[in-house]
């Protein structure tokens, strides 16, 4: 049935999402491009703004797309779920 592999894949992608970006910041496209997520203030993302940043991140799909807007049209670059989360994504 779908609606349970729908909800399936979402847990999976939200446990990807936070995981990696709490634990060291990147998941593995974003070390392939050598990015990484930090806090507003340079520090490593701690728990609660990597899972609020990861909740973030599943609104991309329910938007369209319209969540990155304010990345293309803000001078700080930052996405929605990086503002919900006090969050960036910084080159290495």
């Amino acid at each position: 049935p779908p609606v349970p592999l729908v909800g399936f894949l979402a847990v999976v992608a939200f446990g990807y999402v936070a995981a990696f970006t709490v634990a060291g910041g990147q998941t593995i496209g974003k070390m392939a491009l050598s990015l990484r997520v930090t806090s507003d203030d340079g520090r490593p993302v701690d728990a609660a703004s990597g899972t609020l940043r990861a909740l973030g991140c599943m609104l991309v799909p329910v938007t369209l797309g319209l969540s990155y807007l304010p990345a293309l049209f803000t001078t700080d670059h930052r996405a929605l779920h990086d503002r919900l989360a006090g969050t960036r994504v910084v080159q290495e």
